[in-house]
């Protein structure tokens, strides 16, 4: 019979970690874009959040250095983090696009009616 501190040991805390390790390193991802755009006042508060999730992942890694097993699903939680920190930052469109347009007209009339666009 399995008990329950076997459960816990052995799936439980095993997924929390990598779910754990998934969170903190997509808001890691979101918050050094954010830097990166100047969006000064939202990546602090990301980082809170981040470390705080990293500090109670690690204490359980910590907690239990003799198994290996959490080491595995921390890696995970990790390389799972930055792909989905990824997907986060496709879906906000946070990004810069740049339009170059080559005419041999005069411009003048499409850049005043881009800039009233902007």
């Amino acid at each position: 019979m399995v008990s329950e501190t076997e459960i816990f040991t052995w799936i439980l805390l095993p997924i929390l970690i990598f779910f754990a390790r998934v969170g903190d390193v997509s808001l890691g991802t979101i918050r050094i874009i954010f830097i990166s755009k100047g969006i000064k006042y939202l990546a602090p508060l990301i980082g809170f959040f981040e470390i705080l999730i990293w500090l109670v992942a690690i204490s359980q890694i910590m907690q239990n250095l003799t198994n290996i097993y959490y080491y595995i699903f921390y890696a995970g939680g990790f390389a799972t983090g930055n792909l989905v920190g990824i997907i986060i930052e496709e879906k906000l469109s946070i990004g810069t696009v740049a339009i170059r347009i080559i005419t041999r007209k005069d411009a003048e009339e499409l850049t005043n009616a881009l800039k009233k666009l902007a």
